[in-house]
């Protein structure tokens, strides 16, 4: 079978954190056994695949995301960052955090649907294209019922609820940005567990160097 490996120039506009390329998921399961790709971050998005750079702002929000979000998790669901999920044919998305029914103490051979994930967590640093269009239709058409986007430049929270839809016509009906210092709720299985305020996932912000008093 041919299989089209290089950048697709009339796809929709890369992101500069990501590389598309294209193959199925069959193709991209079993590259992955084989060790093909190093050790970094790939995802199949719709039939492409993308090489996703990840620097330490985004680092950083996706471990305080998870931290703050696993003392919240009741029992019964578990907080799985940075992992393949099983979507369709053409997608295995890795979303930067997703919360799961199950333990994660006990092994699973396979990766969680999209579908099943209550709760699925982007951190946009450079990608706004495909976590606020490719992303959130992805996840509309699963229907996962809670979808974050933690803008790291934007500082806030936006998040979206009731997905509508099927396919690429899939979207989220509602959209909610919470700023720093509104907090937003955390809902899990239709039940609030908890809020998080996004100054608590962002690093912090810089402070332009004070002025030296000149010398005599």
């Amino acid at each position: 079978m041919a299989t089209d490996v290089q950048p697709d120039a009339k796809a929709a506009p890369a992101d500069p954190g990501r590389r598309p390329y294209r193959f199925t998921a069959e193709q991209f399961w079993k590259m992955i056994e084989a060790g093909v790709f190093p050790e970094s971050h790939f995802e199949l998005v719709r039939g492409r695949i993308y090489l996703t750079t990840k620097h330490e702002p985004h680092n950083f929000t996706v471990r305080r995301t998870v931290k703050l979000l696993r003392a919240m998790t009741p029992a019964g669901f578990y907080v799985r960052p940075e992992a393949s999920l099983r979507h369709d044919r053409w997608s295995v998305p890795e979303p930067d955090v997703a919360v799961v029914p199950g333990d994660e103490d006990i092994f699973q051979p396979e990766p969680p649907l999209t579908s099943e994930a209550v709760l699925i967590v982007e951190v946009c640093a450079s990608t706004p294209w495909s976590d606020y269009r490719q992303k959130a239709g992805l996840y509309a058409s699963a229907g996962v019922p809670t979808y974050w986007i933690v803008d790291v430049v934007g500082r806030k929270i936006d998040v979206f609820t009731k997905p509508r839809g099927a396919g690429r016509e899939a979207a989220y009906a509602e959209h909610h940005a919470f700023a720093e210092g509104a907090p937003a709720p955390v809902v899990l299985d239709g039940r609030e567990v908890g809020r998080v305020d996004a100054k608590d996932l962002l690093p912090p912000i810089e402070e332009p160097p004070k002025p030296t008093s000149p010398t005599a």
